[in-house]
């Protein structure tokens, strides 16, 4: 466990770094300064503390992102009482420490009554967290929510529409997880010719590669520092602006980040090189579901066939993999169609998207959704017919 000094992080406080179990501190400025955290060799919490006075109703953003919170609680106090009791009903799958200078028999009772979990005494000693820390170790763990589900897009040549598909799709679909309180991110991993913040119309401080050069330093804190929010609510993490030699990437890092995101974000959505890596096809093998994206031409089908192949030698269970065809046009128009595809992929096709190469460049030329520009088109009731499969195969139907 590393400790920082408040005056290094400023109002946001110290952090401990280990795991991705999320533990939050909530004390008043002057109960920060009385306390005496020193450093610690203790390890598997990343602990976040912020300066709130006692009767402060917690934001929800804070209680959100943790299993476990640490809130100061003056038990002569009937607000602060109020603002340990509002917690515990708003978030009733949290676990709520109360800190309290008072910790007499009769306000112990007073506190676990109205919903703390354990009682810590006040000022806060690195000694006495540690000790209520061991001592709801295993519910912590316990309280900590499943990983989100990773959505991989994967694509059978370049040029066949996947980094357009999962700019739009994922924008739409963090949009409408939004309204259940449900969190998107969209990893552009694409390390040497990502556009995904580009084709979304956003402009990106930091990208994934500040994420790779983070090594051991990277956790939550770090994580959320990087990407860059659109109107709709997806957090995007953009691609590196110089390009990065693909096989450099230390499988274990990569992977290590994608699971940190999966702690972070109810869904995570996956935009991947064309080109296979050892770390590529370590992603691949954690998705809850791929969607390969193919166009009905010879070359793409007989790559996608290739590729699928591959992916069936390494164990990837064929109900994970989704076919996608774009640019999909009725027979009259191609000597190609979706059963000819079928037939050579021997997949069914899940998903199909509509061909209208006019809307999606202007939208993607904009950095806007082809809704934006035409809400009631064929390829908008394509996408959204395609969110209603994920949300199906994602077990949120």
């Amino acid at each position: 466990m590393e400790v920082r000094n408040v005056s290094e992080w400023g109002p946001g406080g110290w952090r401990v770094r280990g795991s991705a179990v999320s533990v939050e501190l909530v004390l008043s400025q002057g109960e920060i300064a009385a306390s005496e955290i020193g450093p610690s060799q203790r390890d598997g919490f990343v602990i976040e503390l912020t300066a709130l006075e006692p009767d402060a109703d917690v934001p929800t953003d804070i209680a959100a992102r943790a299993q476990t919170i640490v809130v100061e609680v003056r038990a002569n106090d009937p607000g602060s009482l109020r603002r340990l009791e509002r917690l515990r009903e708003r978030h009733p799958r949290l676990i709520v420490v109360a800190a309290a200078r008072d910790t007499s028999l009769a306000s112990v009772r007073a506190m676990l009554r109205v919903g703390a979990s354990d009682v810590v005494p006040l000022p806060l000693l690195r000694s006495e967290l540690e000790a209520v820390i061991d001592r709801l170790g295993e519910r912590i763990v316990e309280a900590r929510p499943a990983p989100g589900k990773l959505v991989a897009v994967i694509k059978s040549v370049g040029g066949v529409g996947a980094t357009a598909l999962v700019t739009q799709l994922a924008a739409l679909y963090a949009s409408r997880e939004a309204k259940a309180q449900r969190q998107t991110a969209l990893l552009d991993l694409d390390l040497q010719n990502g556009n995904v913040a580009t084709y979304l119309g956003l402009d990106a401080n930091l990208t994934v590669g500040d994420l790779l050069e983070a090594g051991s330093r990277l956790d939550l804190t770090v994580l959320r520092s990087i990407p860059v929010t659109h109107a709709g609510g997806l957090a995007v993490f953009a691609a590196p602006v110089d390009i990065l030699p693909l096989e450099a990437i230390d499988t274990d890092q990569m992977c290590n980040l994608v699971d940190l995101a999966r702690t972070s974000y109810d869904t995570v959505f996956l935009d991947l090189p064309n080109d296979w890596t050892n770390w590529s096809l370590s992603l691949i093998s954690r998705a809850s579901t791929i969607l390969f994206t193919v166009d009905l031409t010879i070359a793409s089908l007989r790559k996608a066939q290739r590729q699928l192949a591959l992916l069936e030698r390494l164990g990837i269970p064929p109900e994970a993999v989704r076919i996608v065809v774009n640019r999909a046009e009725k027979k009259m128009f191609r000597s190609i169609d979706l059963s000819d595809a079928e037939r050579v992929l021997k997949r069914p096709v899940a998903f199909t998207l509509a061909n209208d190469f006019a809307l999606v460049m202007a939208a993607l030329n904009e950095g806007i959704l082809v809704g934006d520009i035409k809400g009631k088109s064929r390829l908008s009731r394509d996408l959204s017919a395609m969110m209603d499969g994920l949300d199906e195969l994602l077990g949120r139907s």
